[in-house]
């Protein structure tokens, strides 16, 4: 009996993740060196009024600087792409970041993409090197209208400029969940949040700073947008079921 669920739920794990596969949106590993198609890539630079920013893609990854000279003095970039999505799992790999006191830079989703200042709103997850004490948060942002940024969620973490992460940002419904992962390692943060503002919108990357901290300069890679369709929805949940009941299995005598 063992072998036999073993064997089921062994293949309905590789029928989820070929289901997944399938369900993936929007993929760019930046490889063709631009972000003008396949796919493309709409510039965010008018959040907060700033100029001077570049959105660089040709060393095969996406390199996104700005400085600070906006409102308040704040520094922006963005990025968005794909079509507007309700339900969406948004990830990407960030390769190159400032240490302790650098720029704020996360994943984002349900952004609107307007581009007048102060007129953006969404969701991002993303890192704060120079929160609690220069020692690093994560925090799962609401984007509003008029420059603001309101926290929903936020963990300390301290992401080390010298190794690479993966930032997950998954919305289903009016929930929230954000994660990282080390690149070669396991996860790092994790956070929960309820949010019913937003219900749709495009995935991209969210970037700021402001003085005294330094100008963005944040270089991203493999971006990922994937969304599960109602069946990949009910085959995860069963997935869950099995992989309990197979450590039930296991445990009994």
């Amino acid at each position: 009996m063992k072998n036999i669920l073993m064997s089921v739920f062994c293949v309905a794990a590789l029928v989820i993740c070929g289901l997944l596969n399938v369900d993936a949106a929007v993929i760019d590993d930046f490889s063709d060196l631009d972000d003008t198609a396949s796919p493309t890539w709409t510039h965010l630079n008018g959040y907060v009024n700033s100029t001077g920013q570049a959105w660089d893609a040709s060393t095969g990854e996406y390199h996104l600087t700005a400085p600070n000279n906006g409102v308040a003095g704040i520094g922006f970039i963005g990025s968005h792409t794909g079509p507007a999505y309700s339900n969406v799992n948004v990830m990407a790999d960030v390769v190159s970041f400032a240490g302790p006191a650098g720029a704020v830079f996360g994943v984002a989703a349900r952004l609107n993409g307007n581009n007048a200042i102060g007129q953006l709103t969404g969701y991002a997850y993303a890192y704060e090197p120079f929160a609690a004490s220069l020692t690093g948060e994560m925090v799962l942002y609401r984007i509003n209208p008029g420059v603001s940024l309101t926290d929903i969620g936020s963990q300390q973490v301290t992401l080390d400029p010298n190794r690479d992460y993966t930032f997950v940002l998954d919305i289903q419904g009016t929930q929230l969940h954000g994660q990282v992962f080390e690149i070669g390692g396991g996860m790092v943060a994790e956070k929960f949040a309820t949010d019913a503002t937003y219900a749709s919108g495009f995935s991209g990357l969210f970037n700021y700073s402001f003085p005294p901290v330094p100008p963005v300069d944040v270089t991203w890679d493999n971006f990922t947008t994937q969304v599960p369709e109602p069946a990949t929805n009910l085959l995860l949940a069963l997935s869950g079921v099995g992989v309990t009941l197979l450590g039930r299995l296991r445990r009994a005598p």
